[in-house]
């Protein structure tokens, strides 16, 4: 149904009036709203039988495996010795919940994608000032991408961390070069926190974990407590734990083009900006995939673009192998979860993606009215500020103190 109680469009119609750059995002909630057919049976015991010759050949304790299409579940299985209920640090694919925690604050008028460091910290190094929020979370901020000691350290504050990252020489001008890292990342999150007075955790429950039903998602990685456990320095670009279903939800709502259980949690232009390839044309100084011509948006890989340029595919797998997917085109999601080597096994997770993505493919509608999408806006247009914000903040006396992590 649509807003209003009407009845669903045909999806042609509705595609073909749309802006290019959003059609495939809105036909994709409009899928999930009940405007294609019943999916057909496939046939996926090669996918399983590629993820248990993983499992063997890299001695792994086991694997999950979770795919999803048409608001649905298709595909749940379990590989070696996991039950489906484990709960494992993600690494980098942290990033994307990072992303959209802070695509979140964006649509609600707290930040801007071209906030900047010096909106928040006036007295950073000048070379440090014009990098906006989209830069820190692209990897193309200019700051250098190996960690500073005080991202791994569980008894600093994320702001404390932050001053620290910014006060390092910075590597190139912002927006000239792609170095992946986390530095940048930690930033982006101290500057959320100083924007909404809230710590980290607060937000990421707000934001993410209550709207989202999540249950066994938090930011302290390195820790097997039950619940979720605080952290006052929390590892903005890796330091989540998550589940096969916790973060298969995540993965629901970004291929329904920002619709959970119907009700809109982020606008389909908002996911549009965020899968934009803002790595293209730029120099790579460093990245962990260079075997792949993968592009960069906000928190998350851009894997494959269509000859209009308009990304239709991204992920954000972690050094651990788990690998989380879109793929508005094919118009399914995955989640791996793996814990291993995930550099070692790259080329394998990859191809295991790939062979989801195969089976599930469907003989999709065609029109010949239709045309493919149009390259992505640059940026979005945020929604007016719901109140004006001060020329300098400050850091909120409850962020700003020192705070033993729990």
């Amino acid at each position: 149904m649509l807003p209003g109680g009407g009845q669903p469009w045909p999806l042609g119609r509705v595609m073909a009036g749309m802006t290019r750059s959003l059609a495939l995002f809105l036909g994709a909630a409009l899928a999930l709203a009940g405007g294609v057919a019943a999916r057909p049976a496939y046939d996926l015991a090669p996918v399983d039988a590629e993820a248990e010759r993983l499992v063997g050949k890299y001695s792994l304790a086991g694997a999950s495996l979770r795919l999803a299409r048409g608001g649905a579940v298709v595909h749940r299985q379990t590989y070696g010795g996991y039950s489906g209920n484990e709960r494992l640090a993600i690494a980098s694919a942290s990033k994307w919940l990072s992303a959209l925690t802070l695509a979140r604050l964006v649509e609600r008028g707290d930040l801007r994608w071209d906030s900047t460091v010096g909106e928040y910290f006036p007295d950073a190094p000048v070379a440090t000032r014009a990098i906006t929020l989209a830069q820190l979370f692209s990897h193309t901020s200019g700051l250098r991408a190996d960690d500073v000691p005080c991202v791994s350290d569980r008894f600093t504050t994320l702001q404390a961390c932050a001053r620290e990252i910014l006060a390092v020489p910075v590597l190139a001008a912002p927006g000239t070069v792609f170095s992946y890292g986390g530095n940048s990342m930690h930033v982006a999150g101290a500057m959320a926190e100083i924007a909404t007075g809230q710590a980290w955790d607060d937000l990421f429950i707000a934001q993410m974990v209550q709207p989202l039903g999540l249950t066994e998602t938090d930011w302290t990685a390195g820790t097997n407590r039950a619940g979720y456990v605080r952290n006052a320095n929390p590892r903005i670009a890796g330091g989540a734990r998550s589940t096969l279903d916790d973060y298969g939800r995540v993965m629901d709502m970004v291929l329904a083009g920002g619709l959970h259980e119907g009700q809109s949690f982020l606008r389909a232009q908002t996911l549009a900006t965020m899968a934009l390839d803002r790595a293209a044309g730029l120099v790579i100084v460093n990245t962990p995939v260079p075997d792949y011509d993968f592009g960069y948006g906000i928190g998350q890989w851009v894997e494959a673009k269509d000859a209009f340029g308009a990304t239709y595919r991204v992920s954000s797998p972690g050094a651990f192998g788990f690998t989380p997917w879109v793929d508005w085109q094919n118009g399914s999601s995955g989640v791996l979860l793996v814990s291993g080597n995930g550099g070692l096994m790259r080329d394998d997770l990859t191809a295991l993606e790939r062979l989801c993505l195969k089976q599930l493919d469907f003989e999709r509608t065609t029109n010949s009215t239709l045309r493919p999408p149009g390259p992505l806006p640059a940026v979005s247009t945020p929604p007016p500020p719901r109140h004006s914000p001060p020329a300098t903040r400050r850091v909120p006396t409850t962020l700003d103190a020192t705070r033993r992590a729990l």
